[in-house]
């Protein structure tokens, strides 16, 4: 499945690497967004191995980064959503970067109260606008959630989005399961986020059921 996506990539001329240097994921997203790295991925607040660790580059034919993408592994012994916030506020202010969260926690009954074990955070999700095949983001995502499920054979994957990103279907056609609103909701937020975050998760059976689906009706999964 993995090769199928590359292939597909491929043909719309885009090529994809994958390294674990944070250190070089940091200043590739400086150069090419002129943003700083979240600290999910920030080496100077993440005291842990390269093996928790691994991002995606997606290059053009002029070997020109066009797309970006991270994901990291963390042990959860409560639920996300008891850890995710705590975790997450302790990240920025060891960036000496204040959040103040609107709400506690997520609403009660969030399917993140269910979550829990080796669980995989996807992040810093770009494309470039001068890329038009319409579901690149879509298969470079399911390219990178694949590979991670390989790579770790995780719980579960979750990623953060914004409204725009959460309504539009990308997330459900990447693989992703489960989609809330509200999993943060800031008074006080992260430079570039929504005052109220959405969720989207994908556990491991999921994962395993989309594989299953690409094997028997793989035309449905053609890049277009």
């Amino acid at each position: 499945m993995v090769s199928s996506l590359e292939r597909e990539l491929h043909e719309q001329g885009l090529s994809v690497s994958t390294h674990d240097d944070l250190r070089q994921l940091a200043a590739l997203k400086q150069s090419v967004r002129q943003e700083t790295v979240a600290p999910y991925f920030d080496q100077s607040v993440n005291n842990t191995q390269g093996n928790r660790f691994f991002w995606m580059q997606l290059l053009d034919e002029q070997g020109q980064t066009v797309g970006l993408q991270a994901f990291r592994l963390d042990n959860v012994n409560s639920s996300l959503a008891d850890w995710g916030p705590t975790y997450t506020i302790g990240l920025y202010m060891r960036r000496q970067e204040v959040l103040v969260p609107l709400l506690a926690s997520p609403p009660s009954g969030s399917i993140s109260e269910q979550i829990r074990g080796n669980l995989v955070y996807h992040g810093e999700l770009w494309i470039d606008r001068r890329v038009k095949a319409r579901r690149v983001v879509e298969v470079f995502g399911r390219l990178g959630m694949l590979l991670a499920l390989l790579r770790w054979n995780p719980d579960a994957i979750w990623a953060l989005a914004s409204q725009t990103m959460a309504t539009r279907g990308h997330l459900n056609r990447m693989g992703f399961s489960y989609i809330e609103r509200g999993f943060f909701s800031w008074q006080w937020g992260p430079e570039g986020a929504d005052d109220v975050e959405w969720i989207a998760i994908a556990e491991r059976r999921g994962l395993e059921q989309l594989i299953e689906e690409m094997l028997v009706t793989p035309q449905q999964y053609q890049l277009a």
